[in-house]
């Protein structure tokens, strides 16, 4: 089951207890939101601690051992 029209279907043919389970499910999967990538979280926390002064060149050549 992998398209919207197949969920929508195996969904029309669950019983009503199983369909309010699931709306309690996709509520609370809802408000978690969608899982950023864990490079998100790195970039994010990574985002302004260069070093004044310091150009991409400089991080290049240190990335390549060039110091």
């Amino acid at each position: 089951m992998s398209t919207i029209a197949e969920i929508e279907s195996a969904i029309e043919r669950l019983p009503a207890k199983e369909v309010e389970a699931l709306a309690v499910w996709l509520e609370a999967r809802r408000k978690r939101g969608v899982a950023k990538p864990v490079a998100d979280a790195w970039l994010n926390q990574a985002r302004g601690a260069a070093r004044p002064g310091q150009s991409t060149a400089d991080v290049m050549a240190l990335t390549r051992g060039d110091e």
